[in-house]
């Protein structure tokens, strides 16, 4: 086994290969397109780039996309026929072989301006982005399966959204900071070749987290700019952090110690800025 397969195997959920089979599954038998979302993804993406993440997760997220509420409900009803339970929310299911939570987010048609709301009517959930994330879904050998899931400044865009909706999830905060943090080493390659112009642009000090950042902006940009939307909710997150005053994700940034000063977090802000707007 090689060292980021044990690695994997210590952050994320060992029992990924067992729940996936099942959903596969029943996703092949109702031609339904299923994706890997969350912590999780953000694993197997930065393993995949022989980065190893700070922070793991035993829970497994999935995006499938669906025509409408009566499709999602007997998708979730196939679920349960091979081996899942229904929690008390309605959009998660356990596995109670391995006891694994599951997470299953609907997107597609059965959206209602970038929301889904369940059959019960009390709940309502925020899914905006995920089309447009999905549509640049990679397809990578993970635990013996093709498996797709975003990009990570994909995951990066819903990570915000879903912090902005939800303030309390500092979670998407973490992942975030980690998807920064390391996307210089992901888009270096692609910065030098389409960018080089910016060197000159960017301080020597931090200049990795800095050209990093701005690539995450280039990145973001080119998926957002089909929905003005989800381009405008996400610019408003970004551009609240350019402050003089820190903004929230910038208070939180220095209270983990990810950044020594509120001047590195904002340039690293203003670059990611910068590169939405280019």
């Amino acid at each position: 086994m090689s060292d980021t397969s044990k690695t994997y195997k210590e952050l994320a959920s060992p029992h990924f290969a067992d729940v996936f089979s099942l959903i596969e599954k029943v996703c092949k038998e109702l031609a339904v397109p299923v994706y890997l979302i969350g912590a999780h993804a953000k694993v197997v993406l930065l393993l995949e780039k022989g980065i190893i993440p700070a922070r793991g997760t035993k829970d497994i997220d999935f995006a499938v996309m669906m025509p409408d509420l009566d499709s999602y409900d007997n998708f979730l009803s196939s679920l349960l026929k091979v081996g899942f339970r229904k929690m008390s929310e309605p959009y998660r299911v356990k596995y109670d072989k391995t006891d694994t939570i599951v997470d299953i987010l609907p997107f597609g048609q059965i959206e209602e301006e970038g929301t889904i709301k369940f059959t019960d009517r009390k709940t309502e959930l925020s899914v905006l982005g995920m089309g447009e994330v999905l549509d640049k879904a990679i397809q990578i050998d993970h635990e013996g399966y093709v498996v797709s899931l975003p990009p990570l400044v994909g995951l990066m865009i819903l990570k915000l959204i879903s912090w902005s909706q939800k303030p309390e999830r500092k979670k998407d905060l973490d992942d975030s900071y980690e998807i920064i943090k390391d996307y210089y080493e992901i888009s270096k390659e692609f910065f030098y070749r389409g960018h080089a112009e910016m060197v000159d642009e960017i301080s020597e000090d931090n200049f990795m987290l800095m050209a990093g950042s701005y690539m995450i902006g280039v990145e973001m940009g080119k998926i957002m700019k089909v929905n003005s939307l989800l381009q405008d909710t996400v610019l408003n997150i970004i551009q609240s952090e350019l402050e003089e005053k820190p903004g929230s994700i910038s208070i939180y940034f220095l209270q983990k110690g990810f950044f020594k000063d509120h001047q590195i977090v904002r340039e690293v802000f203003t670059l990611i800025n910068k590169g939405l707007t280019r």
